[in-house]
């Protein structure tokens, strides 16, 4: 589904070199959940972000469906996005002056299909995560847990074959953390591969295996 071969990623200043990630090789088989842990700073979130196709590594390569990623051009990286992956942020990033179910429609505006479409299937994925009666409310009246789990309808609204969830429970309370876990859960159980990046060993317990990163190099 998505493999890491040899990834490198460096970030350069004028006076500074960073390696973030150093050498990874990393296989995420189809359906499967996988935890990602690692001290702040080791480079959970720039794998992630390779992994999302929202970066590019400095070396080696990543490989999405069994096509190279680096052979795509822009418009393509942003297409297969859309189309394959979802992500959830600890931070919601939920539009605050647009509707719940206008902030679940937004990846659908890439896609071509009819307003009512979009309309329907972000009613269904309200559904799914238990707020259809909130969506007509704004993120500002929402609670941080029915914020996160807005944001995780909207990640699965355009049913991805990837979610990738950087620290979804990081921002909550432990029951509510374990409402968003549930729902990552489900969604593995539907087929949907899942990459989770957390602290928390309970979190992690959760998932298939645990890739464990420290200063930037895969140690398990």
């Amino acid at each position: 589904m998505i493999r890491l071969e040899d990834v490198s990623k460096t970030y350069r200043t004028d006076r500074i070199e960073t390696r973030a990630l150093d050498h990874v090789q990393l296989t995420i088989d189809k359906g499967e959940f996988v935890a990602i842990m690692g001290p702040s700073g080791c480079g959970k979130t720039t794998l992630l972000n390779l992994m999302g196709l929202l970066d590019v590594p400095t070396s080696g390569r990543v490989v999405l469906d069994e096509k190279p990623v680096a052979t795509s051009r822009d418009r393509e990286l942003s297409r297969l996005r859309n189309e394959k992956v979802g992500f959830i942020f600890q931070s919601f990033h939920l539009v605050p002056d647009l509707t719940v179910l206008d902030n679940v429609e937004i990846p659908l505006l890439y896609r071509r299909m009819s307003g009512k479409d979009r309309r329907r299937m972000a009613l269904a994925a309200l559904d799914r995560v238990g707020l259809s009666s909130r969506v007509h409310h704004f993120p500002s009246q929402l609670s941080g847990g029915q914020q996160q789990r807005v944001a995780v309808a909207r990640a699965l609204v355009g049913r991805p074959q990837v979610l990738l969830a950087d620290e979804p429970t990081g921002n909550l309370d432990s029951q509510m953390g374990e409402e968003i876990l549930g729902l990552l859960a489900s969604a593995n159980a539907d087929g949907t591969t899942v990459v989770m990046v957390t602290h928390d060993p309970r979190m992690a317990e959760r998932a298939h295996r645990v890739v464990r990163l420290f200063d930037g190099r895969q140690i398990q």
